[in-house]
């Protein structure tokens, strides 16, 4: 039987700011091509300059090599645009928690972020769907001056299994990167990446599916739960 999966999936799009209100489902403006294989939608949060991103598309795509991908920090950089180096720092527990450490990589003289990011993944076995949620966290880390520690994140992801065996994707995520921060960079990453990562995601599950890199459960909560 193969080792527990380490479910590590962070944050995605950038690194988010604090609090969750956003995070209901009311007041989403479509930003995309209603056409678009990627729905990418934004929002106003009050009291902070940056909007909210929510994108939803649908992957066909094995489950379990999913979660395999998602859950190896050194593949982490080459499906997030902004991510230039991860390393998990604690493996998932009993409690389905895991942290990992992220520094992105920015364009000169955009000056680069990091984060040391606490993920908790939990299964529902009746709707056959897997939530993550990651935030922010201090310690563990010693801050750089050559970075931003950024002051908070939250992400959060919601990946169904249908049926036909395709899955349901959503991503929620809200960015303030801290420090000065240009508007059109934030507006590229709100237009661009969504895309960019689902499709570099696709690319890279089947190059570990031919590998044979696959799961048989997936460890979450103390059990190792069947998918």
């Amino acid at each position: 039987m193969m080792a527990p999966l380490r479910i590590s999936l962070v944050l995605v799009l950038c690194f988010a700011a604090p609090g969750l209100t956003y995070v209901s489902d009311d007041d989403w403006k479509l930003v995309s091509r209603k056409d678009a294989d990627v729905l990418v939608y934004t929002k106003n949060i009050e009291g902070q300059k940056i909007k909210a991103i929510k994108a939803e598309t649908m992957l066909d795509l094995p489950i379990r090599t999913l979660m395999t991908v998602l859950s190896d920090d050194e593949l982490v950089p080459k499906w997030v645009p902004v991510i230039a180096t991860a390393q998990l720092l604690q493996e998932t527990d009993p409690d389905g928690v895991s942290i990992m450490h992220m520094a992105t990589r920015f364009p000169w003289p955009i000056k680069n972020r990091d984060a040391v990011v606490k993920t908790v993944t939990e299964y529902d076995h009746d709707t056959d769907t897997i939530y993550m949620e990651s935030t922010g966290i201090s310690g563990y880390v010693e801050e750089r001056r050559s970075h931003i520690r950024i002051p908070a994140t939250y992400t959060k992801w919601k990946i169904a299994l249908l049926e036909d065996g395709n899955l349901q994707v959503e991503l929620i995520t809200h960015s303030d990167p801290g420090g000065s921060f240009p508007k059109w960079m934030m507006n590229m990453l709100i237009d661009r990446t969504p895309k960019r990562m689902f499709r570099k995601l696709e690319k890279l599950v089947a190059k570990e599916e031919k590998k044979g890199r696959t799961f048989d459960e997936v460890f979450i909560f103390g059990k190792q739960v069947g998918i």
